[in-house]
């Protein structure tokens, strides 16, 4: 039976570096409690919750995937002892600006593009129609939308490309408030 799903931006949507840094590791980031909160409820609300992340400071060579594998872990300790869990983080390490080889290529999972959503879509049997995509940049949002999802942009990024988005929301607690009483 199809599922009905959240699929979540990882930077700056379910964590919040320390000041303007990027997130390369554990350590780097901190949750708001609304966020925990946020993201439980969704969790006891049905959706199955998903993490699409583009990761390719990997391809620059500033983090390796073991990084990124380990902080995905440690997130889901996190999570775990909140009561929820994600069911699974996607992330594309390519970047074709990059300079380490294999990851420095053109692929189809890099957001604006629908790979990863593509791919779990089909291995988890989702329910396009009843299931979001909340994000805070453009490219989430049209990678959203290409992909037939709702979509919530997020004051935490950069603002841009708010018209392509259905709704825009402060931040990921507004977000689920927002998804909890939308109906599709």
């Amino acid at each position: 039976m199809p599922q009905k799903a959240v699929f979540l931006d990882r930077d700056k949507t379910i964590i919040l570096p320390h000041g303007d840094n990027y997130i390369y590791r554990i350590g780097d980031f901190y949750i708001p409690d609304s966020y925990n909160t946020a993201l439980k409820e969704l969790y006891d609300n049905g959706f199955k919750l998903y993490v699409v992340t583009n990761q390719g400071r990997v391809a620059k060579g500033y983090m390796s995937e073991e990084d990124v594998t380990d902080l995905h872990e440690h997130l889901n300790e996190i999570y775990n002892s909140h009561g929820f869990e994600v069911e699974e983080f996607a992330y594309c390490p390519h970047n074709p600006m990059g300079h380490v080889d294999p990851y420095n290529v053109v692929c189809p999972c890099r957001k604006p593009k629908q790979g990863m959503f593509t791919y779990l879509i089909e291995k988890y049997d989702i329910d396009i129609d009843k299931s979001w995509m909340v994000g805070d940049t453009e490219r989430d949002i049209v990678a959203g939308n290409l992909c037939g999802l709702k979509t919530i942009l997020l004051r935490t990024g950069y603002h841009i490309g708010s018209e392509k988005a259905d709704y825009v929301e402060d931040d990921l607690a507004a977000a689920a408030v927002r998804i909890l009483k939308t109906k599709k």
